[in-house]
């Protein structure tokens, strides 16, 4: 292995994994758990973690706290509270230290993207017939052959090819791009990243990160306050239910954990669930509004149980709706008209809470998805 803070994708799995993922995160590593679809990514990252350990044992585990602890406190306050041994607070260093080491080995290649491809780059290595592809301004001339069935990537025979960092975000542009690219008359062109690589079967049998955005919910996570588990809006876009969208159209769904307020004492955490339903019916005709269903609860953490859940309806002008087929993520409007409709304030088990977000939610699988970790005992249809 590589000394702990240095990387080369050529190398390194757990590099290859952050450029591919956007959003990476090495405490999403933290636990104990088998990672069967990981695996050489947390043996590599663990390798690292017990070097920079040492390395922080040797310096005296405060010079590693002093220099983190901001940082520390911010995105894993709580796991910073419950350690009491050098051991656990070194650990936290280590990570520390291994998420900085990351971004520090991720900037360089990225900046380099931003010039013209070399047939070095990670896209292009052992595959110099893609990097003949591309035209004399570095980028990628499109066909329809170009286009498979995702929406998030292009493709070159066998291989996913990636928008650039800086066109990938342009959602609408790239949909475009890809519409133009199918028709004939028109000649069409990208830049791409050279920085991810994956076979396009591998990408087509993942869920793709614009579709599961944000928080993954777990039984661990659940009543941590820490930046890292809470603030994150979460998207869950509704996939592969053609038979369901005739009975219940539906986008997605979004969940927005929070902190309830600023205090460090406050053990409450807020949760908004907000659905996300089309401007078009079962059977494509076109709305004039929309209707969808929300919720807010709040969970005392120390107690780990809901204190409070209510239950609303939110009407939204078909005229000036953002989220689309297309692009189901997108920002909601404000509601032309909002009606609560029911409300339960006391300590609610997790079977009672569970059933009664599920009875609210009918027919939104999405939400059962969101808790399906957290909950796996209960139900939450």
């Amino acid at each position: 292995m590589e000394a702990p803070r240095d990387f080369d994708w050529h190398k390194s799995p757990l590099l290859c994994l952050a450029l591919g993922e956007g959003r990476f995160d090495v405490w999403e590593f933290f636990g104990d758990g088998p990672y069967p679809d990981v695996r050489a990514e947390k043996d590599e990252l663990e390798a690292r973690v017990d070097a920079l350990c040492a390395e922080a044992l040797v310096e005296g585990v405060a010079e590693g706290l002093n220099r983190h602890r901001d940082y520390l406190e911010l995105w894993v306050g709580e796991r910073l509270e419950a350690a009491n041994t050098d051991a656990q607070l070194a650990r936290l260093v280590a990570f520390a230290e291994l998420q900085y080491a990351l971004e520090d080995a991720i900037y360089p290649l990225e900046l380099r993207a931003l010039g013209h491809p070399q047939p070095t780059d990670r896209l292009f290595a052992g595959r110099p017939e893609l990097y003949e592809l591309l035209d004399r301004d570095g980028m990628l001339p499109l066909t329809a052959a170009n286009v498979p069935d995702s929406d998030e990537v292009f493709c070159v025979g066998d291989q996913a090819i990636w928008p650039h960092p800086h066109l990938a975000p342009l959602r609408e542009l790239v949909w475009l791009l890809r519409d133009l690219a199918a028709e004939p008359h028109m000649r069409v062109s990208i830049a791409v990243n050279p920085l991810r690589r994956a076979a396009l079967a591998d990408v087509q049998d993942r869920l793709l990160e614009d579709y599961w955005q944000g928080i993954r919910l777990t039984a661990r996570n659940l009543d941590s306050l820490d930046a890292h588990d809470s603030g994150v809006p979460t998207f869950h876009a509704a996939l592969g239910r053609d038979e369901a969208m005739e009975l219940f159209p539906l986008l997605g769904t979004w969940f927005d954990w929070a902190r309830r307020g600023d205090s460090p004492d406050d053990p409450v955490k807020r949760l908004y669930i907000r659905e996300v339903r089309p401007t078009v019916d079962g059977f494509g005709r076109e709305l004039l509004e929309v209707f969808s269903r929300e919720l807010h609860t709040e969970r005392d953490t120390s107690a780990h149980v809901f204190r409070h859940v209510d239950g609303k309806v939110c009407r939204y002008a078909a005229e000036n709706y953002g989220p689309s087929a297309e692009c189901p993520n997108a920002r909601l409007p404000s509601p032309t008209h909002s009606r609560k409709l029911w409300r339960v304030d006391g300590e609610l088990a997790d079977e009672q809470f569970c059933e009664l977000i599920g009875l609210h939610f009918r027919q939104n699988e999405l939400v059962e998805e969101h808790f399906q970790e957290a909950f796996p005992a209960e139900s939450v249809r």
